[in-house]
């Protein structure tokens, strides 16, 4: 069985952070996994605390590198050869969840990225299109089959091969806390392979781990607008299939003919 290497970047937030580890500790007693933690200059206990544990590999960034930074150095500490890039507020509901993970990567070829979250259509504004959108969040599942294939997996949990995300030059660093996932995406589908979003039951705890950052609204505005400075030519990205395109255009409710 391949093992997998969890990269996950923190700043603050040591109460969550080891909420997430114990998680993924306990829903995976079975399989071959690491935990690198990428600590963005954290200025609580995390240091402390993570720098101590034996559990998992910790690295330090006197500065807060952003989410991409983090994942990039992350990456290049990682021992084995599918690497999952995931949020310290990210709780995954399925025994073995790396394994399956795993598992769907080295059986499924030309896969780029896959993730819990992604959606088949982006907009030409860089927005998904909603009926489009589909995730396995615990409470609301919006898949039904073990995996759909999507345009753009969200960046709460994103598994890729390392020779995948080596080929398409990993994360880009320009963008400090968002839409580095979209980026990711659509150079993987540019490059000719297949984004996926997986049937693995998750909660997303609302973006907990950016509350402590300054300016949070406008850091995502530049980050839009260097995205769609970049990719604008490109888009809307859309891999939705024909029968879907007719059901999405199809009203629910239909006349009843005598």
């Amino acid at each position: 069985m391949e093992g997998l290497s969890i990269i996950i970047p923190v700043f603050n937030k040591i109460e969550i952070t080891l909420k997430c580890i114990g998680s993924i500790k306990k829903y995976n007693r079975a399989c071959a996994y690491e935990i690198i933690i990428v600590d963005n200059g954290s200025t609580d206990g995390t240091r402390a605390v993570l720098s101590e544990d034996k559990a998992v590999t910790y690295i330090r960034n006197e500065e807060n590198a952003g989410a991409a930074g983090g994942f990039n150095r992350g990456a290049g500490a990682a021992g084995y050869g599918i690497l999952c890039f995931m949020h310290n507020d990210v709780f995954v509901f399925r025994d073995n969840w790396t394994a399956a993970i795993c598992d769907f990567l080295a059986g499924t070829a030309n896969t780029g990225v896959a993730g819990l979250y992604g959606a088949k259509t982006m907009r030409r504004d860089g927005s998904f299109r909603g009926r489009t959108i589909v995730h396995a969040e615990k409470d609301n599942p919006l898949i039904r089959r073990p995996y759909e294939k999507v345009a753009v997996v969200d960046g709460l949990l994103m598994a890729v091969r390392r020779p995948v995300f080596e080929r398409i030059g990993g994360y880009c660093e320009d963008y400090s806390f968002h839409f580095y996932d979209k980026d990711i995406s659509l150079r993987a589908l540019r490059s000719g392979f297949d984004n996926y979003v997986l049937n693995i039951p998750f909660e997303h705890a609302c973006a907990a781990t950016r509350r402590d950052v300054k300016d949070d609204d406008g850091r995502r505005d530049e980050d839009k607008k260097r995205f769609l400075e970049k990719w604008s030519g490109r888009l809307p990205a859309d891999v939705t299939a024909w029968h879907e395109r007719i059901g999405y255009l199809v009203p629910f409710n239909f006349p009843k003919f005598l």
